[in-house]
């Protein structure tokens, strides 16, 4: 019976003529025989195509053309200027480029606090860069707007703009720039991208709880950037939902843009009512391994003495390692209508790389104010130097004198006394005095003049010849190199045939 029902089902499953011929078997039969024959499937009779009349070959429809995306105009008020608060002064400091924002090491310049999107706009320099940073509560482009002479929107050629893209995972925004050239008169200014290199503009961003925070590092001379302390700038920046930097249009080149004004400083303090700090350094431009001070001043305007909790000096960021922690507990009171000076003194370290550094204080009162105040510094190569021939070229008439001068410009303080050595010259020129000899540069900031001089024979021919040479200096070594020009030397020269 097994047997039967899986035949029966087989057939069922194949059809045709078989499942007939098994449904007319008597059961009898079936158990008799024991057996069942069961025929192959018939295989489907294929479909024939229809004949298709012959006519011209049809050509597949073109694909239809991409239609690139059209320009952006957002809505950007730049016939007003930007209502929030500043803070005026922007403080010489070199932040962190990683994308992130750190309060200890940025400057705050304003803050948004309405409207679809808000945040904070950060702001600060050094002899390199302009920094400009933002945080915001979502994911936003950037339109920065930079008057880099603060003269006037519709004035000269620096007035930049970039455009930077939003943050996104494991790539820098993206940055658009334009200038607006009103050189020739603001009744006929227009946007130009020439002689503007983006690739010397740092971006660097990240989204981090859904907050988004993009840091742009402007070089110095773009749009006649400049950098120092006392220039003032003008500065916008406002936020945009995500869009791509390439396709956003700008204003029509006649039309104003109002924006903030904000000065470069040294130094900058936050008080409290009543005390005003006052931080000043022994040195603004310092070498590494030199000895730094500062003076805090703080001045009491109230009839109340104030006492102090404690002084905190550090450097933080890219400065902690720049100079000492130092935290002194329960210093001297503020006296009534005086003033407290606390001193403080550092060794910068030998190693320190040149570049702007920020030394920071803090004063706590018993009730937890605090007054804050900041000062930079930069440092710089003990010296520079270069090393040329007077005169150049110089043409060789019997034994002649070469005047070889090294030019030593020193940030030593009080003096800088180093060891000049001659490592290469040509055999045949005889040098006055020793290949080693010392070099002195008094006074910091100063400039001196150190002559070698050779005696070239008679016979020197016409070339180029090469001069080495090398500054010592506390276990430090500045290499000289100078190419020696000796023009035609007729007795020198072989006869013509």
């Amino acid at each position: 019976m097994g047997l039967y029902m899986r035949t029966e089902k087989r057939s069922i499953f194949h059809g045709g003529v078989l499942c007939g011929l098994i449904l007319t078997l008597s059961a009898g039969f079936c158990r008799a025989q024991n057996t069942v024959t069961t025929l192959p499937p018939i295989p489907a009779k294929p479909a024939v195509p229809a004949p298709v009349a012959p006519g011209p070959a049809v050509n597949p429809a073109p694909a239809p053309p991409q239609v690139a995306p059209a320009p952006v105009s957002p809505v950007i008020d730049f016939s007003q200027r930007p209502e929030w608060p500043t803070n005026p002064q922007i403080l010489r400091r070199t932040p962190l480029l990683d994308g992130s924002i750190q309060d200890s090491q940025w400057s705050p310049f304003y803050t948004v606090s309405s409207g679809p999107i808000t945040g904070t706009v950060f702001l600060d320099w050094d002899d390199n860069y302009l920094y400009v940073g933002a945080r915001t509560n979502q994911a936003a482009s950037l339109v920065i707007d930079l008057d880099a002479n603060d003269d006037g929107w519709l004035r000269g050629a620096d007035n930049l703009e970039l455009v930077v893209g939003s943050a996104g995972p494991n790539q820098k925004p993206v940055v658009t720039a334009r200038l607006l050239d009103a050189s020739s008169g603001k009744d006929a200014p227009v946007w130009t991208t020439q002689s503007l290199d983006i690739s010397t503009i740092l971006t660097a961003g990240r989204m981090i709880n859904g907050t988004q925070e993009v840091t742009v590092a402007i070089p110095k001379d773009m749009a006649n950037l400049s950098l120092h302390a006392g220039n003032r700038i003008g500065l916008r920046v406002d936020f945009l939902p995500p869009i791509s930097p390439a396709l956003y249009a700008p204003t029509a080149p006649y039309m104003p843009h109002l924006l903030l004004e904000a000065d470069m400083v040294d130094a900058q303090a936050e008080t409290v009512p009543g005390i005003n700090p006052h931080l000043t350094l022994s040195d603004y431009r310092c070498i590494a391994g030199e000895k730094l001070f500062a003076t805090l001043n703080l001045q009491n305007q109230t009839d109340q003495k104030v006492p102090l909790r404690y002084v905190l000096w550090e450097g933080v960021g890219s400065s902690a390692s720049a100079v000492d922690t130092l935290k002194v507990v329960a210093p001297p009171d503020i006296p009534s209508k005086g003033e407290l000076k606390l001193p403080y003194k550092t060794i910068l370290p030998p190693d320190l790389v040149p570049g702007a550094y920020t030394l920071d204080v803090t004063a706590e009162l018993p009730d937890g104010r605090k007054v804050e105040s900041a000062a930079s510094f930069t440092v710089v190569e003990a010296i520079r130097a270069q090393m040329a021939s007077h005169p150049d070229p110089i043409l060789v008439v019997g034994t002649t004198k070469l005047d070889l001068q090294i030019t030593i410009n020193s940030a030593v303080p009080d003096h800088f006394r180093g060891q000049l050595e001659l490592t290469r010259y040509p055999a045949a020129w005889q040098l006055q005095g020793k290949p080693l000899r010392s070099v002195v540069v008094y006074g910091e900031d100063k400039t001196a003049i150190t002559h070698v001089y050779f005696e070239l024979p008679a016979n020197t021919q016409a070339g180029d010849y090469p001069v080495e040479g090398r500054i010592l200096w506390y276990g430090k070594t500045w290499n000289l190199k100078s190419i020696i020009h000796v023009s035609g030397n007729e007795a020198a020269m072989p006869a013509s045939k």
